[in-house]
């Protein structure tokens, strides 16, 4: 397991040049706890050292546990053939995403290095966009005709396994065009009659995934149904290859983490660019640009209500708080809201249930929060209609903010804008201008009746 002692202990063997013995005590870690190690170095040499002391059945384990920003590193400095190695000792899916990553011209020598049957695979796999089935899917497939005995299938897989490492969920019958015909789960071959054929006992796939689906559609199936593996077939019915849960699990986590960084106006590219100053800045620009004209629109709306503020100065006191109060209960309900469009759960056809229910709870804060803060303004300035307006405009931008928080990621949507991307900042920007704009207009109704 990986330990701050395990680091320290790795980067003195280094800094004394004890290769034979850091081969030794490596060969002991998991490979999961090389990449931490690896990932926790703070020299980029002694990342890329400790990485090519490794044996290339480890190496390829660890490749693909790395973040983006180590593995490109350890990349750039890794020879063609020693390369060629690692992406032959690894699955069909993760050595094309290692082939895929890789400048053209390096990706080229590598795969010229690899024998053709492998190198046939790994082309027709870099086919695929890296977000649909195709790019997921591992090309590595226990296929079997239909008309063979359970018998005659252990028999075959015995000996497939003396020739492969992978692992098997469940074999797929296929006819004579490669066509998936039905699945059979290893468990049920096991224990079914040795003389049986396999088209009797084989089962209709749950569910089976067209080569260019988008990855969150099929992640969406694997959770629904879940699912260890599913195959994957183009339009024909042809089976390519098949999906495994392991890929699911990054494909979620990826998809998580782009959303969040999304709702902060930032990118996931961020973390793919490191110290790259400029480049971080162009991402995060835009919607800060976009907050920074929402402030001063809502400085000119206080400047253009001068003067009910020059006559009650107390109202100064709450600008914050309703703002405030605002942005929050908006990035609230847009944050649950993008989660829902991203997960399925919130749909065109039952977002009216949704709006109702945010309604509700908007509603049963706005009252608490409103009544709360005029209470506050009452007992501070000893002033009542003080405390109303305060309340009201507490109560009024609590529940336009909500409305704007649960509408607007749909709405963008519907426009083709990702409201991942756009919901976080538009909406803090609308409900600061929409609060002070609503603050103001009730404050100046009640003007006669403030005190300065």
């Amino acid at each position: 397991m990986y330990s701050e002692e395990l680091k320290e202990k790795i980067e003195k063997l280094l800094k004394q040049k004890e290769f034979k013995q850091t081969i030794e005590l490596l060969r002991k870690i998991h490979p999961a706890d090389i990449a931490e190690l690896i990932e926790n170095l703070p020299d980029e040499e002694e990342k890329i050292q400790v990485f090519q002391l490794l044996d290339v059945d480890i190496a390829s384990e660890v490749i693909v546990k790395l973040s983006e920003d180590t593995r490109r590193l350890i990349l750039e400095e890794l020879t063609h053939g020693h390369l060629a190695d690692i992406v032959e000792d690894l699955p069909s899916d993760e050595a094309a995403d290692i082939i895929g990553d890789l400048p053209e011209e390096k990706a080229k020598k590598v795969l010229d290095q690899i024998p053709p049957k492998n190198q046939a695979k790994l082309r027709h796999l870099l086919r695929y966009h890296e977000e649909t089935a195709g790019g997921l899917m591992q090309t590595e497939i226990l296929t079997l005709p239909a008309d063979i005995t359970v018998e005659e299938a252990i028999e075959k897989i015995r000996s497939l396994s003396e020739e492969t490492e992978e692992k098997y969920h469940a074999i797929f019958i296929v006819n004579g065009k490669h066509q998936l015909l039905g699945i059979i789960p290893l468990y049920k071959l096991i224990i079914a009659p040795p003389y049986e054929k396999l088209f009797s006992i084989m089962e209709k796939p749950e569910v089976v995934i067209k080569v260019d689906e988008d990855q969150e559609e099929v992640a969406k199936k694997f959770q629904k149904y879940d699912l260890v593996s599913a195959p994957v077939v183009d339009d024909q019915g042809v089976l390519l290859g098949r999906i495994t849960i392991d890929d699911i699990i990054d494909v979620i986590e990826k998809e998580t983490s782009e959303d969040f960084y999304r709702l902060a106006g930032t990118d996931v590219e961020e973390i793919v660019y490191g110290d790259e100053i400029l480049k971080i800045s162009r991402i995060r620009l835009p919607w800060l640009i976009t907050n920074l004209f929402g402030g001063l629109l809502t400085g000119l709306i206080m400047w253009f209500f001068k003067r009910t503020i020059g006559e009650a100065i107390a109202l100064i006191s709450f600008i914050p708080v309703i703002t405030g109060m605002g942005g929050n209960v908006g990035i609230q309900s847009s944050t649950i809201t993008v989660r829902g469009l991203a997960t399925g759960r919130v749909r065109s056809f039952n977002f009216k249930y949704h709006l109702i229910k945010e309604i509700k709870v908007a509603f049963l804060m706005a009252n608490i929060c409103g009544a709360t803060v005029g209470l506050i303004a009452f007992l501070w300035h000893g002033e009542a209609i003080l405390g109303l307006v305060v309340g009201l405009a507490m109560f009024c931008a609590m529940t336009i903010a909500v409305l704007m928080g649960t509408l607007m990621p749909l709405i963008l949507r519907k426009l083709g804008v990702d409201p991942a991307v756009a919901s976080g900042p538009f909406v803090t920007t609308a409900n600061d201008v929409v609060g002070i704009l609503i603050y103001m207009i009730i404050a100046t109704i009640f003007l006669k009746y403030l005190s300065g």
